[in-house]
Parts: structure tokens; sequence; C-alpha cells
């Protein structure tokens, strides 16, 4: 189970120097029937680049399919500068060394629109994201340089959003929308940044009758090094490729899901740099149920 977010090596170098223009080959695969109609962007992560299909884009909601055909999992977001700031204030603030253990204090303050969540290798995921004109970064999770995008107002911009299945929101510090049960098999979620700071959606299969706090006495046995009773195995967290890579305060992303009935649990690790603890330890935490029908079970 992934503990805390792999991003520091990728984003103190994020925006450094210059950002390339990569161009991938021709080879994803074809939308489903629910993401027809967007403009898309096409992103292949490979073990030493991020490559996109086009550095032009139109602006509004943009189909982003990311292939992973690096050897390790990984997945690829979208971010440019916060508000009222520029991408040179971008650079500088990215320019700043933080420790391997830290999320860079940038980032806080980025835009940044979303991407899928964990992809495994070999495997492509797909979001609409809604991008507004102006220059971007194409980023991804492993330690691949970025790209830049631009996206500009044209005849080919969609600007109505796609009809969501399921609407999810992330708070401070908590999700909402997982209290009803999900159907299995192919959706559409919409998952909206509520929140005031950073968030991201984590989710995985977990055995049958969990709850939130079996998934906290997880995390507490894992910090202290101690055995909680009651605590699950890291084996018993089974990752799943339906997420979202970071996400903005204000900002909604349009997530692929295909998930199989069961039991699975929706987490944040990005660190609250209040208090320093992971978001998942201050109550981002939610067990929830997936095509069949049963409430969340008691914490």
């Amino acid at each position: 189970m992934r503990r805390a977010i792999g991003f520091v090596a990728i984003f103190c170098s994020l925006l450094m120097g210059g950002l390339g223009i990569a161009v991938a080959q021709e080879a994803t695969p074809a939308s489903s029937a629910m993401l027809t109609g967007f403009p898309e962007l096409k992103v292949t992560i490979s073990d030493q680049t991020i490559e996109v299909d086009k550095n032009k884009v139109p602006a509004g909601y943009v189909l982003m399919t990311v292939t992973n055909s690096s050897k390790e999992a990984n997945s690829a977001g979208v971010l440019g500068p916060g508000p009222g700031k520029t991408m040179a204030d971008l650079q500088q603030a990215a320019a700043t060394p933080v420790s391997q253990d830290e999320i860079p204090p940038f980032l806080y303050e980025a835009t940044v629109l979303g991407g899928p969540g964990d992809i495994q290798p070999g495997q492509t995921s797909q979001v609409v994201i809604n991008i507004p004109a102006g220059d971007w970064a194409v980023f991804p999770e492993g330690n691949q340089p970025p790209v830049m995008i631009t996206a500009s107002d044209s005849a080919d911009s969609n600007t109505t959003a796609p009809a969501a299945d399921l609407s999810v929101d992330l708070g401070d510090f908590f999700f909402s929308g997982f209290s009803d049960s999900a159907t299995a098999g192919q959706q559409l979620w919409k998952v909206t940044n509520a929140g005031k700071q950073i968030h991201m959606l984590v989710i995985g299969k977990v055995p049958e009758g969990t709850t939130e706090q079996q998934v906290l006495d997880t995390f507490t046995a894992q910090d202290t090094g101690t055995p909680v009773p009651g605590a699950l195995q890291e084996s018993d967290f089974q990752p799943v490729s339906t997420g979202v890579l970071l996400l903005s305060s204000g900002q909604s992303i349009w997530v692929s899901a295909s998930l199989d009935a069961g039991t699975y649990v929706a987490l944040c690790f990005v660190t609250d740099p209040q208090t320093g603890k992971v978001h998942a330890m201050e109550g981002m935490v939610s067990v929830f149920q997936v095509g069949k029908g049963m409430a969340t079970p008691a914490s």
C-alpha cells in the first residue's frame, strides 16, 4: 500500500531549466463510449520519459489518455501556476530543494488539474480534465522530466462537462459520495476537491467487513512498529487503477472507473502542512461497497 506521495524527486526538478517537448507514437486504445466527443491528449510514460502526442490542445474539457509503458506503476497529471502567479513564479518555487520525505511547498500553491491514479505497467487509464487557456505542464508520478502543453480557445473546444454516474467530494479531511453503494462495472466518476488543501484519491480493495477504524489502526501499527489488534496486513490492500493523482482546491476531474463487486477503501496520502500528518491519519478514509447494495460497515 502506498503510504506517501513519491513525487518529491520529480517536483524538485519540475519546471527547472527547460521543459522539453516530447511527442509520443500513435497506439493508444480508443476511448470508451461515455468519453467520446472530447479533444484527446494522449500521454505515454516510459522508464525514462513522458511523451505527449501533441503540445497544443483546445481549451476546455479534454480527454486525457495515459498509457504506462514503464516497468513501475506510474501516472501523469496536469499542473500550472496558482491564481495570480506566472509560470516563472512556479519555476522559481519549484527550484527550492526539499527533503526526500517532504511534499514540495509549491504544490500547495500551484493549480493541479489532476490525472488518473496509479496505472500498472502496460495499462491505460482515462480521465476528463478542464484545461483553461494558457501554458501547463504534464508531469509524471515518477522521476521522468515533465513536458509543456499550451491550451487555446478554438472551434474544437468542448465546454460541456461530461455526465457522471457518481459524484465524490474530497474535503478537509473527509470523503463524501461513497455512502451509497457504487455500481460494479464501467462508470464515470466526477471527483471534486471541495476542501482548501490539495488532495488525492487512492482506492484499494480490502476484505469484506473491513472498517475505517481497522484501516486507521493499520497506519498506527506501521508508524509505531507496534502491532494493533484488528489491524490489517499490507497484503489485505489490493490497489486498483481508479483514483486521482492530485487535485487542487476547487478543481473537478472525471475518472473512468471499472470496479468489481466488493469492499473498497478510499484514502488520501497528502501531508497536511499545518500538522505534518498524512490526511488519512486525519480521518480522510472511507470504506465503501461496490455492486452489493450494502451499507458501509460501522467504524
